[in-house]
């Protein structure tokens, strides 16, 4: 598609009786009220016609006059009062609104987009231009009326509304709503403004570069999606801890702007971004697969983020229609990669179908494939989130199928097993790992530290993070994905492991294990040793209440104090007399998790207590 602009005026929605002169045309609209609010540049109204574009759109004099001032807490330009629509204008031209006053401004001017001419192709939903519109449109960007006349008719052939064949350029007007461009017609249409969407709440989300709204544009895209005026204010700010730009608060859906180029979501924001190139990901074809609420791939956006991860048009034509047994929304077929878009929400994927999802990064971790491993109750995957959690850290389709059973020899919920790494999903609550399987689980709580910038610095022995858990270990002190990005190379001049570079705080992984740090990087490790005690194996020791180690941190805290793993395995399981939680056999160090909270140490056992 490519796109050419031209000036059509666009009628005021808010036109009421009396129109003004102005050299811009005669649309003029009322914008929302917010700190820092005004028209923008190049559309303001002048003080001559400010009555009578003041009451078009709903204001009245006070007092029958036209209040004129200097005013520095108001907008330069026409506005109205929001608390009474009193109509004024404002002759600072460094005036700030303070949220208060309504802008009166020109309305923008529609542009023109001319689509490519293919099978299928046709104006969105309400971006048509009316039979009227439609030679000022067309001729704009290059269309030519044959005879001097509009070519109007009922066509089967071409698509609804204005359009230019592309042979000849004649622009043709068709008024059979159903009508289908057989590709030799391209469309002309009302450009369509940015559309917004929100990305979800939680810690780090933000728009990508390139795709957040501006200040002036934050009010319109954020009321389009559901966001709220708070108390009919914008709140404008500069925050360290919510994303940059505009965003909506989950509680209310006020909507905020956020001058903090540098602000990270903490959770509890929801980033509006612009609605465009998709970074897409394919779910697998199978009974069911759909994408998640808020991963859904627009319609206009399905057709380029599949081309993007190797969808193809069929015969030229983009498929949209109601297809009972494909997944709702943006999907290719798996036989040749057709790209379909599902209008149906309540349709079922049977399994011949690849969902086009938002691409998320997911943050996950994988325990040993030790007898009795298990993720700790709170930090398991739902079966709707384990493939792509189990796809984080290597998993793998066997044949092309989700494994999902009741088996009582695996670890409950989402895992892989050891051999080719096949993703799992077991609903057995009761099921006990028999040591083949790697349980899949969400990051814990991360006992992490930063080490400083200096050559040679690096982690110990023992204390380096896998790649696996890198990501989710470097956020804990700081760290952020640079473009969206893990950065993992074989470098020589940086530490082995997962580090950060300061300038920017990128995470990294370095896989060469000779690698020296040449004093630009800061390591991520695990704690050191004396974050963790060990207490004597005595009858009846155990940790104190808040000091036990979760099963996930056993193994580097068992280690760190000495401890060792047995036949290469931690060794999970429910003892009676054994203590609670993470410790070491006595007569060789062995490192174990007890499960049962109601275990008592016999005095064959020392805890492995979180240092205090």
């Amino acid at each position: 598609m490519f796109h050419q602009h031209a000036s059509l005026a666009v009628f005021a929605l808010f036109m009421q009786a009396q129109l003004f002169k102005g050299v811009k045309g005669d649309g003029v609209v009322l914008i929302h009220s917010g700190l820092g609010i005004k028209c923008v540049s190049g559309f303001d109204i002048s003080e001559q016609d400010c009555v009578a574009a003041g009451q078009s759109v709903g204001g009245q004099l006070r007092k029958g006059d036209l209040l004129v001032g200097n005013w520095a807490d108001t907008p330069y330009g026409c506005f109205i009062e929001s608390s009474d629509k009193a109509i004024h204008y404002g002759r600072n031209g460094g005036g700030h609104n303070n949220g208060n006053f309504q802008s009166v401004c020109f309305a923008a001017e529609d542009e023109v987009t001319v689509l490519d001419a293919y099978k299928g192709s046709e104006c969105l939903t309400g971006h048509d231009f009316s039979k009227e519109e439609c030679v000022d449109a067309a001729t704009a960007i290059g269309g030519v009326l044959k005879k001097d006349a509009l070519q109007v008719g009922a066509w089967a052939h071409i698509p609804y509304g204005c359009s230019i064949q592309d042979s000849d350029k004649v622009i043709h007007f068709g008024t059979n709503i159903a009508g289908t461009n057989a590709g030799q017609f391209q469309p002309v249409c009302v450009t369509a403004k940015d559309r917004a969407f929100t990305l979800p709440a939680r810690e780090g989300t933000s728009c990508d570069r390139g795709s957040d709204f501006n200040e002036h544009e934050c009010v319109d895209a954020a009321l389009s999606i559901g966001g709220k005026l708070r108390d009919g204010k914008v709140m404008v700010g500069i925050w360290g801890d919510a994303p940059n730009a505009c965003f909506l608060e989950e509680s209310d859906k006020a909507i905020h702007y956020n001058k903090n180029g540098e602000g990270v979501n903490k959770g509890g924001f929801n980033p509006v971004c612009k609605v465009g190139a998709i970074k897409a990901t394919l779910l697998p074809a199978i009974k069911g697969s759909a994408c998640a609420a808020e991963d859904e791939i627009s319609l206009e956006d399905c057709a380029a983020a599949a081309m993007a991860i190797g969808g193809k048009l069929r015969d030229d034509t983009f498929k949209i229609g109601v297809f009972y047994n494909g997944p709702p929304g943006c999907f290719i077929e798996e036989s040749d990669k057709a790209i379909h878009y599902g209008t149906d929400a309540g349709s079922t994927n049977n399994g011949f179908f690849q969902p086009v999802c938002v691409a998320r990064i997911v943050e996950a971790t994988v325990l040993p494939d030790s007898a009795g491993s298990k993720c700790t109750p709170g930090y398991d995957f739902t079966e709707q989130e384990c493939l792509e959690a189990a796809k984080a850290v290597g998993g793998r389709l066997r044949k092309n199928k989700y494994l999902v059973g009741d088996w009582a020899n695996t670890p409950s919920a989402c895992f892989m097993e050891h051999g080719d790494m096949a993703i799992h999903y077991g609903h057995r609550q009761g099921a006990v790992n028999n040591g083949y399987f790697h349980p899949v689980c969400k990051p814990g709580v991360i006992e992490a530290t930063l080490k400083p910038a200096e050559r040679d610095v690096q982690c110990r022995d023992t204390h380096n993070f896998s790649q696996l858990e890198c990501v989710a270990a470097a956020k804990s002190v700081g760290g952020q994905l640079r473009n969206n990005e893990f950065i993992v190379g074989d470098y020589t001049n940086a530490p082995f492991g997962c580090f950060i570079d300061p300038s920017d705080a990128a995470i990294h992984y370095g896989r060469e294990v000779s690698g020296v740090n040449i004093g630009t990087y800061q390591s991520v490790c695990k704690k050191e040793a004396e974050e963790a005690a060990k207490l004597p194996g005595r009858k009846g020791t155990q940790c104190s209440p808040g000091e036990n180690f979760a099963s996930e941190d056993c193994i580097a805290a068992g280690e760190s104090v000495g401890g060792r793993l047995r036949g290469g395995n931690i060794l999970v399981g429910a003892w009676a007399d054994a203590p609670y939680g993470c410790f070491l056999e006595s007569r060789d160090n062995a490192i174990h998790f007890n499960t049962n909270a109601g275990g008592t140490n016999n005095g064959s056992y020392e805890p492995v207590c979180i240092y205090v």
